[in-house]
């Protein structure tokens, strides 16, 4: 296949999988709820949710425009054409059996197909993690992907065959299910979803196993997944934490922003790390996003104290209270983002801070004198220290 072929067919996987995701959308305002004890959810909250996996069929695209052959660009597209064939299924059948019965056609067999639309999405994000960086699978890695497409092949078997409800507790019933077969098909997913879960942890351990013995681009490669995924607890705790002091709307579920944040977040440091552009500035990444979360954690908890403080201290002015916090939280940011920011910088981008230490060091030398050679002599060091060529030479013009 050609490389503009390729780029035309990951370009309408993406553009599919957004068209039907949007398609879903809109069926799910006028569909009736998938549960009786679903807790209805704004139009906004569920944009946001469903944009989470727009960003990995967009990288998917990207990666593939430039790199034909990388097979985490095709998975990536592919993941997000099964999950808008899935919703869409799903929703498309809702409308066409339950919210409008005989409307549109096909409403059967989509009710089907969305019984089981929810495992291709598995199984490629299973693939994308025993695959990722390369796109090769280890040894113990292709028994992985072997396993486990067996046993999801044999839950979507169980899943096509099951009697009642496609999803939730609500019709539309799944057409093609046996009944009376439910007492013996429901253990046999709950084993099978165990079983999955089991291939899952150990795909995990491979991938923790290829991280520790990688080395160079590919170890790299691997800092960049591995905070992106690390990212989600730290982003959950920092918006419930901000929720309940400050940002709290009623009503709104800042966990949905915070997945919809990490799903494309994590697209996109697979990205980087596939087509390598960025790929050295993880260091300085780390180290502004652990910055940050503490500069907003201390600040929160200065504004906290202050608000507690000062509301004891003026019980019926409480309003002034909020307002000198929140200056004094203001007059705060600049010192306390330095101090912390130096610190983490430290220790997490520590070659950079050592180039700077370097420079200023040499800087202040110059103050000292400016003998040619010597001043040559440290440039060079400088230079070679810091930004590592491998070599480096100094050109001089002859006064005449």
């Amino acid at each position: 296949m050609s490389s503009r072929a390729s780029r035309w067919i990951a370009w309408v996987m993406w553009l599919s999988g957004v068209a039907l995701i949007v398609l879903a959308a809109v069926l799910s305002e006028v569909n009736p709820p998938i549960s009786t004890t679903q807790v209805e959810e704004s139009a906004l909250e569920g944009a946001i949710w469903l944009s989470t996996w727009l960003g990995f069929g967009l990288v998917g695209a990207l990666v593939v425009s430039s790199r034909p052959a990388n097979r985490i660009g095709w998975i990536m597209c592919g993941i997000t054409l099964a999950v808008g064939l899935s919703l869409f299924a799903d929703e498309y059948s809702r409308f066409a059996l339950v919210t409008e019965p005989g409307s549109w056609p096909l409403g059967g067999p989509a009710a089907w197909a969305a019984t089981w639309g929810f495992l291709p999405v598995v199984a490629l994000v299973m693939t994308l993690v025993v695959m990722y960086p390369s796109g090769d699978p280890s040894r113990f890695g292709r028994w992985i992907l072997r396993t486990f497409l067996f046993v999801t092949l044999a839950d979507a078997l169980v899943f096509a065959l099951r009697p009642g409800p496609v999803q939730g507790d609500t019709p539309p019933d799944n057409p093609l299910g046996i009944p009376g077969a439910r007492d013996l098909l429901d253990p046999a997913t709950e084993w099978l979803s165990t079983a999955l879960a089991v291939i899952a942890l150990f795909a995990v351990v491979d991938l923790v196993t290829r991280f520790r013995r990688s080395s160079g681009v590919e170890r790299l490669q691997f800092r960049w997944f591995v905070l992106a995924v690390a990212a989600f607890p730290v982003m959950f705790l920092v918006s419930s934490f901000l929720e309940d002091l400050v940002l709290g709307v009623e009503g709104f579920d800042p966990v949905v922003v915070v997945f919809a944040l990490w799903g494309n977040g994590t697209a996109a440091a697979i990205g980087i790390a596939i087509t390598r552009h960025g790929l050295y500035e993880i260091n300085r990444v780390i180290s502004r996003t652990v910055g940050y979360a503490l500069v907003v954690l201390l600040l929160a908890a200065a504004y906290l104290g202050a608000v507690t403080w000062l509301t004891s201290l003026l019980p019926d002015q409480s309003d002034l209270a909020v307002a000198a916090s929140t200056l004094g939280v203001a007059a705060l940011f600049n010192p306390i983002r330095r101090l912390v920011l130096t610190r983490v910088d430290r220790r997490f981008n520590r070659s950079r801070y050592d180039a700077e230490k370097v420079m200023d060091e040499f800087s202040g030398s110059l103050r000292n004198g400016v003998d040619g050679p010597a001043v040559v002599k440290g440039w060079i060091e400088v230079v070679s220290e810091t930004m590592q060529p491998t070599i480096a030479g100094v050109w001089l013009r002859s006064p005449d």
